[in-house]
């Protein structure tokens, strides 16, 4: 099951209510979200919570929470091909997301991380052009370090974490 976690702003721009959740869920499938605007266009965010692994993707727009899912997994499908992520693990990880909701932000680290990462597309994004290719974006911010997973790079916590997950799957 896949969780989106969104903002207060993110959940008033989707026109969706929270659903509660009952059980405990596991970081790894869960995603905060939030949106700005990135090259004169609104782009959502979406943070592993675990990982803290990050894609920036456009096509969803006001009202469109029923796109949310779908969007987001085809641009997580496409991005694992860019990092050459073996398949079976991809999957493995894809078919885990087969159920999904959408809840209220609870991690103000997470959020903190997210909002730093913003600020650095925002703040580069007029002196580095290459960043509007999305997969050079996304290759790209998934390579610098944040504090709450010991300075190391979200793509390497991710890829690690898929195969510890999912090494006796294929």
């Amino acid at each position: 099951m896949i969780i989106f976690k969104a903002t207060k702003d993110t959940l008033k721009d989707l026109n969706v209510k929270p659903v509660t959740i009952d059980q405990p869920v596991d970081a790894f499938f869960s995603w905060h979200v939030n949106f700005f605007k990135l090259y004169g266009k609104k782009h959502y965010v979406f943070m592993n919570d675990f990982s803290r692994l990050s894609l920036t993707v456009t096509g969803i727009r006001t009202n469109q929470a029923n796109k949310l899912k779908e969007v987001f997994l085809n641009h997580l499908q496409a991005y694992f091909s860019v990092e050459q992520i073996p398949d079976a693990l991809a999957n493995s990880y894809l078919r885990e997301c087969n159920e999904g909701g959408i809840t209220k932000t609870d991690s103000r680290s997470v959020i903190s991380t997210m909002n730093e990462m913003m600020l650095i597309l925002n703040t580069v994004q007029s002196e580095n052009d290459d960043l509007r290719d999305e997969d050079k974006r996304h290759q790209w911010i998934n390579r610098s370090i944040y504090k709450p997973i010991d300075y190391k790079y979200p793509i390497d916590v991710f890829v690690k974490a898929l195969e510890n997950s999912f090494k006796n799957w294929g």
